[in-house]
């Protein structure tokens, strides 16, 4: 039966650990101990000044997943558009990735999943034994085993030193997360969710591009067939900028730039942010029928979507090691 000790490594040796389930501790080699409590591996230190993900972390850990009377987490209700026709587009592009995990597999690695805040994102491990939920945030992470109890192993730790050994990961999904990064950090982060998935596997990793051409271009289209809407603003988003997590999304030259172990492919997760859909979508059968077309623009063209939008979903596969040179000269072949 898949367990949290099968897979799981201490963060500074890489070795093995032991897991003293009645002490409530992880135990490496060289004496070193991580907790163990209430069915969560916590591999990080408290927040410290110096931590470069210290905004993000005191986001989610003091309120970010926090539910009101109706049961709306806090996060969504500042950064997703939760009007009806805006959205069951979003739940719509959400559904669409799932193809990617349709293969199963014993685990899927669900690398910053939060509390698995959306029912959509909940369906992309049905088809594995366990969903390892990975996070910075203890409180999502107890609210992650409200929603999966012994179906999930829950992980606190860096998504750029990931306290879990090579190449035992079936299927890897990362959402909205990389780019809350320091810049610096997230080619690591790339590499550290190929690393631990297994010859065959797959990664989608839905990122946000900086500056990308698309949405301006459909921000215009958007006025012209539904004129200028006078929406009100999402008044929570405009908090100050400690209370919100790291926002640092990269180009997609620099992606390119990389010397990337694995080849990948660029799909699309949504092209344009909720933003746009609060300024320029209508609550009406306007709207539905702008993001109906939109939804076909995505479907017909993933990959000029992925390249140009503002979400791409990058999808990485790892090869088998009697493939090397094929994977490498693929990777390659995206500079």
């Amino acid at each position: 039966m898949a367990d949290i000790a099968d897979i799981v490594r201490c963060p500074s040796s890489h070795k093995a650990l032991t897991l003293d389930r009645n002490a409530g501790k992880f135990v490496a080699q060289n004496g070193t101990v991580y907790s163990f409590a209430d069915d969560i591996g916590c591999f990080l230190a408290p927040v410290e000044a110096n931590d470069g993900n210290r905004s993000t972390r005191t986001f989610y850990d003091e309120g970010g997943w926090a539910t009101d009377a109706d049961g709306l987490y806090e996060d969504t209700k500042r950064f997703v558009d939760t009007r009806p026709t805006s959205l069951r587009f979003t739940r719509a592009c959400m559904t669409r990735l799932q193809k990617y995990f349709n293969k199963g597999g014993q685990y899927l690695l669900d690398a910053g999943s939060g509390p698995i805040a959306h029912k959509e994102l909940l369906g992309y491990g049905d088809k594995f034994d366990k969903r390892v939920c990975l996070d910075l945030s203890v409180p999502a992470l107890r609210e992650a085993r409200r929603k999966l109890g012994d179906r999930g192993i829950y992980l606190q730790g860096d998504l750029t030193n990931l306290p879990i050994q090579s190449n035992v990961i079936d299927a890897v999904m990362s959402y909205h997360v990389i780019y809350q990064l320091p810049p610096e950090l997230q080619a690591a982060a790339f590499r550290e969710l190929w690393r631990v998935l297994k010859p065959g596997g797959v990664a989608v990793i839905v990122y946000w591009w900086a500056n990308p051409t698309l949405p301006w271009r459909l921000q215009r289209v958007a006025r012209a067939m539904l004129g200028e809407q006078k929406l009100p603003s999402n008044g929570a988003i405009e908090a100050s900028a400690a209370s919100v997590p790291d926002h640092n999304p990269l180009s997609r030259e620099w992606f390119k730039s990389q010397d990337w172990p694995f080849p990948y492919k660029l799909d699309t997760y949504r092209v344009v942010p909720n933003s746009f859909l609060r300024s320029s979508i209508p609550d009406d059968w306007r709207g539905a029928a702008f993001l109906g077309l939109l939804m076909t623009f995505q479907r017909l063209a993933p990959g000029y979507c992925g390249k140009h939008g503002l979400m791409p979903a990058i999808v990485v596969r790892k090869g088998h090691p009697s493939e090397p040179s094929r994977y490498t000269e693929a990777a390659a072949r995206h500079r």
